[in-house]
């Protein structure tokens, strides 16, 4: 069983986008254990995706309170020039189309990423598993039984209950 150092420099390779084969050939294991990990432990994948995006965000664009503070006052302009025509101006569809395109791109402003705490990924882990595998019997902590690499394919398996 590999240590949980690889596990994490897995899920984040992953994060950044990284295909199973490279992150197979960078941390030394095989494709389908990769495979295997990141289907267990999609919510951990997920919130470092999150954070991921929001250092890009951070490092290659200005932040979103400047980028709203600039969407506004473009809208404030736009909408000012629009109370200033009547719609027989040939440029009117334009910049209604500018208004439009523009309120759009605000609206997508205030959709962040959103990064969860450890007891909701742990919540969501727990439903997720609960949901997706139902009467499968777990054992603690909504851990699935599997078997050990060694001596199989790392496959699950169920144990069911005598």
């Amino acid at each position: 069983m590999k240590d949980t150092e690889t596990k994490l420099t897995c899920f984040k390779l992953r994060a950044k986008g990284e295909s199973l084969v490279t992150i197979a050939d960078t941390v030394g294991v095989r494709r389908q254990t990769v495979a295997n990990w990141l289907k267990e432990h999609v919510e951990e994948v997920e919130n470092l995706k999150a954070m991921e995006l929001d250092a890009l965000r951070e490092a290659y664009w200005t932040t979103t309170q400047a980028r709203i503070k600039r969407l506004s006052a473009r809208l404030e302009h736009i909408t000012a020039e629009l109370d200033k025509r009547d719609f027989s101006d040939v440029t009117t569809p334009k910049l209604v189309e500018l208004e439009l395109k523009t309120r759009a791109e605000l609206a997508r402003e205030f959709a962040e990423p959103r990064i969860r705490s450890e007891s909701e990924l742990k919540d969501a882990k727990a439903t997720r598993r609960m949901t997706l595998i139902p009467g499968l019997q777990h054992k603690g902590d909504n851990e699935l039984l599997l078997e050990p690499e060694e001596s199989g394919n790392g496959r699950k398996r169920s144990r069911h209950a005598d």
